[in-house]
């Protein structure tokens, strides 16, 4: 079939764009994970910062809380994520009006971690669970270009947290990070992978019944070497920069004799200063409430959370280090149009509210289980010249031994 030269050039531009993109879906919380998928915090909204109730949300939250824990404890579980996203163009950027659903997913997230103590006041804690990750896929609706991204971000958590006091207690915890990405056009794929390091300081500490958290935690970088090809033998090699972070978390355990838990959690990510992603992302302010209630063996849970859409309203025509590609031998450039279509099509983490239930049950003296779902309600919202829809649902479990 015959091409107009231009429609040549966008789409050609698009495809080098979904090769470079890190298009994920993360509930609430832009393109990274935090807690929404612990096993007990995902119950919670998402909360944890303060009084975790699972030994992950600590590993993967705030390090200061691992001393929380007693004894030695062990976790595995994994979470099931779906995403729904519809996207509607108007053919001003594909040269083709279309309508349709993302295929892309659903996925299984891992969860894994464990603590063991040194001594009476020193705690140390590991893990591994996905970060941030996922993607889209609109491949099969004719005239959409055939839009394709998908990276998995893995961490793999080390850190240890001291007791100071009997009020406070202090955290590390170094993150190594691997990014494996894949994208690809009418059956064309190209993938793949780096490391990325990252740290995480924090603090805990408690007033009677009440318990305040706090951390910091640096950005993770990822390059993605030889990924897009401008030039003949020439190849842009993008850096995705998870955000740096500030998390703050309140817990409070006074009310029903102590059976009533209540958490709160609030956290800044820094987009505006990640790498690639601060052509396409603005700052978020995530807001969780979440409730814990015991009853003999059993913990029922309840939580909310909202955040604002990340999606940057005035874009330019680079993401990151691409700011060109190769088209027939040429070099081109991108422009703002298409890096909107990029938003649209890859990165359309719009939705705002969500709402999550979970329930732990312990099972014997030395096991337990924790269970959790939540539900991000559907949004719309007119990105460039295209209209999205997207929502998402999880459903988690774990166990957890402790001796």
């Amino acid at each position: 079939m015959h091409q107009h030269p231009s429609s040549l050039r966008q789409l050609a531009l698009l495809v080098g764009m979904q090769l470079a993109m890190t298009s994920t879906y993360a509930a609430n919380f832009g393109t990274d994970l935090n807690l929404t998928m612990m096993p007990a915090a995902g119950g919670m909204g998402g909360t944890g910062i303060a009084r975790p109730q699972d030994i992950g949300a600590s590993v993967f939250g705030n390090p200061a809380t691992l001393t929380q824990f007693e004894g030695n404890r062990f976790m595995f579980g994994a979470a099931f994520y779906d995403v729904n996203v519809k996207a509607t163009h108007d053919g001003s950027t594909s040269g083709t009006p279309w309508s349709g659903d993302s295929e892309a997913g659903p996925y299984l997230v891992p969860n894994v971690a464990v603590t063991h103590p040194l001594g009476s006041s020193t705690m140390i804690g590991a893990g591994l669970t996905v970060v941030s990750g996922v993607g889209s896929d609109f491949r099969n609706e004719t005239g959409s270009l055939d839009p394709l991204a998908e990276i998995l971000v893995f961490g793999a958590n080390l850190g240890v947290s001291h007791q100071l006091s009997d009020q406070l207690s202090i955290g590390a915890m170094a993150t190594i990070g691997m990014g494996l990405g894949q994208a690809g056009l009418n059956g064309n794929t190209a993938s793949t992978s780096n490391f990325g390091l990252r740290g995480t300081l924090g603090a805990a500490y408690e007033i009677g019944d009440t318990t305040l958290g706090a951390y910091y935690r640096s950005p993770l970088s990822i390059k993605y070497r030889n990924m897009v090809q401008y030039a003949p033998n020439a190849y842009h090699s993008p850096t995705f920069e998870q955000p740096q972070e500030v998390g703050l978390g309140i817990a409070n355990e006074s009310l029903f004799g102590g059976r009533l838990l209540l958490a709160a959690d609030v956290v800044w990510k820094d987009w505006s200063s990640a790498e690639s992603y601060q052509d396409i992302y603005k700052d978020q302010t995530m807001f969780a409430v979440g409730a814990q209630y015991t009853t003999g063996p059993y913990k029922l849970r309840a939580g909310y959370a909202h955040a604002d859409s990340p999606i940057k309203k005035n874009v330019g025509s680079s993401v990151g280090s691409i700011t060109s590609l190769m088209v027939g031998g040429a070099t081109v450039p991108m422009s703002p149009a298409l890096t909107q279509y990029v938003q649209a099509t890859n990165a359309e983490v719009i939705w705002e509210d969500q709402i999550s239930l979970g329930i732990g049950w312990d099972m014997t003296s030395t096991v337990g289980l924790d269970a959790q779902v939540a539900y991000a309600f559907d949004r719309d919202e007119q990105i460039g010249a295209t209209k999205v829809n997207a929502g998402a649902w999880q459903a988690g479990l774990a166990f957890t031994w402790h001796f």
